[in-house]
C-alpha cells in the first residue's frame, strides 16, 4: 500500500462506490510514490478501467486533503507528491 496513503486519514467517498473509489486512490498514489511527478493525461492511460471523471474527482479529492499537489504547466496538468522537491 502506498506510504502516502499511511500519513493521515484516507480519502472516502461518500457514494455507492466506495471500495472503487479506495481502490483508485491506492493506484493514484502508488503510481505518485513510484514517480514524484506524472501528468493526469498519462495517470489516466495507466488506468483505462476507469473513467476521466472518477480519476479527476479522486485526483480533486486528493488535492483537497493536501496528499498530493495538482498543477497546470501550460496545457497540461501535473500531479506531485507531496515530499517531492523542486
Amino acid at each position: 500500500m502506498s506510504s502516502l496513503l499511511e500519513s493521515g486519514s484516507v480519502v472516502h467517498a461518500q457514494q455507492r462506490g466506495s471500495f472503487h473509489i479506495d481502490l483508485l486512490t491506492v493506484t493514484i498514489l502508488d503510481h505518485l510514490d513510484e514517480q514524484s511527478v506524472i501528468s493526469l493525461d498519462t495517470l489516466m492511460s495507466l488506468m483505462p478501467q476507469y473513467t476521466w471523471n472518477q480519476v479527476f474527482h479522486c485526483v480533486d479529492q486528493l488535492t483537497r486533503c493536501k496528499k498530493i499537489v495538482l498543477r497546470r504547466h501550460r496545457f497540461e496538468y501535473m500531479l506531485f507528491s507531496p515530499h517531492f522537491v523542486a
